[in-house]
């Protein structure tokens, strides 16, 4: 993993950001994390109103946890031991619920799979009757951005 400095620093720049200090979750939140390294010079920003009533009583859907979790990455061989027609069934259905180009990040180790999007993955393999465990190309350690 980068330099988490340089890496909250570029972040920063264009990431959903959180200033409220009065939340109760602030202290576990990348949100708010990330906000401390915005850069001084930057005159405008993207950031949750701190006046948002959910952020006031920790509710807040924004809110995302700043804890490094294991990820996984790239579904190339993923597909390998399937039938053709359950493969067939399992990526319509996956490219349906994102779309094209976001599911081909995934599949190609673009981007790691946060983990709602994981349990939707083995939502979808479980409706389409696929109950042996999934098979992705790596694991990474990284926030869920």
């Amino acid at each position: 993993m980068e330099d988490k400095t340089k890496l909250f620093r570029e972040k920063a720049a264009t990431y959903l950001c959180c200033y409220n200090e009065h939340c109760p979750r602030h202290a576990q939140c990348l949100r708010y994390e990330v906000g401390k390294y915005t850069d001084p010079k930057q005159h405008t920003t993207t950031c949750v109103s701190p006046y948002y009533a959910k952020s006031q009583d920790g509710t807040c859907e924004y809110f995302r946890d700043n804890q490094i979790r294991r990820l996984p990455v790239g579904m190339t061989g993923f597909y390998h031991d399937m039938p053709s027609h359950t493969e067939r069934a399992i990526k319509n259905e996956l490219i349906g619920k994102s779309c094209r180009a976001t599911y081909y990040k995934y599949h190609r180790g673009e981007r790691p799979i946060p983990p709602d999007v994981l349990a939707t993955i083995e939502d979808v393999c479980r409706n389409c009757d696929w109950t042996q465990p999934l098979k992705f190309d790596s694991e990474v350690e990284d926030y869920v951005w």
